[in-house]
């Protein structure tokens, strides 16, 4: 895509014992946006030596972004960025967020460079940014019981359409109420959009909580009781880094959530299910 890449914001932030929402900024109105890119840098000192720290997408507790209505583009968790980006892959490498591991003196630094996909037509900008921090606790885990002192630094540079405008990308991640056997999740697609991208995961790591999912749309089946090794075999074919246990993309044609749509997934065994979508108002076809 062919973009002008602007940089509009850079947050330092030291993190403390508790979240730090930080004061709303305007993406500036330079045109459509296409999506922000956006580098984060993490750094501890004084942490447990020599040890591992969660993803540093952690210390992202929200991300939201919303249009110049005030509608909501984007409302993602940090951990929620690794899914998204993988959705967006266009050559099937997934993405691997860093972690920090520590030297003897309990300092050490990872960056990583991601997208973020708030798509928005001209008419709906100019958009504001709301971030927030999490706190430290969020890097800590057994081995890293102590997080020190982390210092965040997270450049934001929008990416500007030189060319036509697009429709604005709606871009959601909710958990919904789950229960073991079968769990119907079309209500919480957006309704009257068109999905032009779905994926849900669950407990990470593990394939063995989903039996099978059914998609049903209009009165196609779009899934037919797809189990975890049709996913499985899906990303084999498709994903150059293969299948990423309990992450399920959802490949099917684009669709309009209406009252025919029915999504079911069966659990073997309780377990979080968390849904993505990337949705967008459905456009007239020029006659």
């Amino acid at each position: 895509m062919r973009t002008i890449n602007f940089p509009f914001q850079t947050y330092s932030k030291t993190l403390t014992a508790a979240s730090q929402a930080q004061p709303s900024q305007i993406v500036p109105n330079l045109g459509p946006l296409q999506g922000i890119f956006c580098v984060l840098t993490v750094a501890l000192t004084g942490a447990t030596a020599s040890q591992a720290s969660n993803s540093i997408a952690s210390v992202i507790g929200l991300i939201q972004v919303l249009d110049q209505y005030g509608k909501v583009v984007l409302n993602l968790q940090g951990t929620d960025l690794g899914v998204i980006n993988d959705i967006l892959q266009p050559r099937g490498v997934r993405t691997t967020i860093p972690t920090i591991t520590t030297d003897s003196a309990g300092a050490g630094t990872a960056s990583w460079s991601f997208f973020l996909p708030a798509t928005i037509s001209a008419k709906d900008m100019p958009a504001q940014i709301i971030i927030t921090f999490a706190a430290i606790s969020s890097l800590q885990n057994a081995s890293l019981a102590s997080g020190g002192t982390p210092t965040v630094t997270l450049n934001l540079r929008g990416a500007y359409s030189t060319q036509t405008d697009q429709p604005t990308v709606r871009v959601n991640a909710t958990n919904v109420p789950h229960a073991q056997g079968d769990n119907s999740l079309q209500s919480y697609l957006p309704s009257g959009e068109q999905v032009e991208a779905l994926a849900f995961t669950t407990v990470a790591g593990d394939d063995t909580h989903l039996s099978y999912t059914t998609l049903i749309v209009g009165g196609a089946l779009f899934l037919n009781q797809s189990p975890p090794s049709e996913f499985i075999s899906n990303d084999t074919m498709l994903m150059q880094s293969g299948h990423l246990a309990a992450e399920y993309i959802v490949r099917v044609p684009v669709f309009v959530v209406d009252s025919t749509v029915v999504w079911n997934v069966n659990l073997a065994t309780d377990s979080v299910i968390r849904i993505y979508s990337l949705s967008t108002v459905p456009q007239k076809r020029a006659s």
